[in-house]
């Protein structure tokens, strides 16, 4: 590999943004990037750990050749034809050796939230037979694909459409954008071996509580009670409370609460955000009160357990590419 991180220009770095009335509210383009890699006679590398680019998940279509990808821990590797998905905070470094083909995907962590929990957004609730598509967001994953299939042809579509919406940035650009995201995802769910086993890290549990979870991935932004939780999956508090209960020895407001804190934790670390716009993003309408609410748990409120995280890491930043 080079010495030096491969500069890439971003695909959408081009596209001037003209004010119109029908204009998405958020520009797709300052959301998204995607840099198509197409046989170079180099190995090509993207550096992800710097403060600007800590609330971006990627995806990884690698169509030939081998990709190294260095997490926050560890390394892991694969070999063409393969989809790499890697969640907010957890990337370091992507590089992909001589010759290799595909693409590498950068994507704001609140689209593909979104793109994930918008139940009128043509993905059925979790209660109704839907896809955990937010938990398969929130995981690593690496999938072997099959050169030629089906799956494979419909993965390669997904990212061409993604490139071409970001270079064009036409109407509606956010919605396509976020529609091929869900495509992406659902591949996810489909081919990852064990992603529905991961599930079950809270320990066995019952299929009442394994809903819980599904459910409380679509919709703990949206501060929902138990009584909400209960409702959508069709079953009395008592029940959901007693299957919460037997799974994790805790009731479900605590199992509730405990994901959005470590939603909350993530984005401190890993966005360069504002504490104010973190709040809003996981859904609090007061930031005072997401401040209160922080600090009864982790007991340090949002911006003293930001900059003593930042303190602890203290890395030296020697990126190169030009990344969002």
């Amino acid at each position: 590999m080079n010495n030096g991180s491969t500069q890439f220009a971003p695909v959408s770095s081009a596209v001037e943004l003209v004010a119109a009335p029908f204009a998405d509210p958020v520009p797709v383009t300052s959301q998204a990037m995607i840099d198509r890699f197409d046989r170079s006679l180099s190995a090509q590398q993207w550096m992800m750990n710097d403060p600007g680019r800590r609330d971006r998940c990627y995806g990884v279509l690698l169509l030939s050749g081998r990709a190294q990808i260095q997490l926050r821990q560890g390394t892991i590797e694969a070999k063409a034809p393969a989809l790499i998905w890697l969640p907010l905070g957890e990337t370091q470094a992507v590089s992909v050796t001589a010759g290799a083909d595909g693409y590498v995907l950068s994507v704001a962590d609140d689209l593909v939230a979104r793109s994930c929990g918008n139940p009128g957004g043509g993905i059925a609730g979790a209660a109704g037979g839907g896809l955990p598509l937010r938990f398969a967001a929130d995981t690593v994953h690496v999938v072997s694909l099959t050169d030629g299939d089906r799956d494979h042809a419909l993965l390669s579509s997904s990212f061409d459409a993604i490139r071409s919406e970001l270079m064009h940035n036409a109407l509606g650009a956010s919605v396509v954008v976020g529609a091929q995201l869900q495509v992406i995802l659902t591949m996810v769910v489909r081919l990852a071996q064990g992603v529905m086993e991961q599930r079950h890290q809270h320990g066995p549990g019952s299929i009442t509580f394994q809903r819980f979870l599904q459910v409380l991935e679509l919709h703990f932004r949206e501060h929902w009670n138990v009584a909400d939780y209960a409702s959508t999956l069709g079953i009395s508090e008592r029940r959901l409370g007693s299957a919460v209960l037997r799974a994790t020895g805790k009731p479900p407001l605590t199992i509730v609460h405990e994901r959005v804190i470590r939603d909350a934790c993530m984005r401190l670390e890993q966005s360069p955000l504002g504490v104010a716009q973190i709040a809003y993003g996981l859904g609090f309408r007061d930031p005072a009160y997401f401040s209160r609410f922080f600090k009864r748990y982790i007991g340090d409120a949002p911006g003293a357990y930001r900059r003593l995280r930042r303190a602890e890491e203290r890395v030296p930043d020697n990126t190169f590419a030009a990344w969002p």
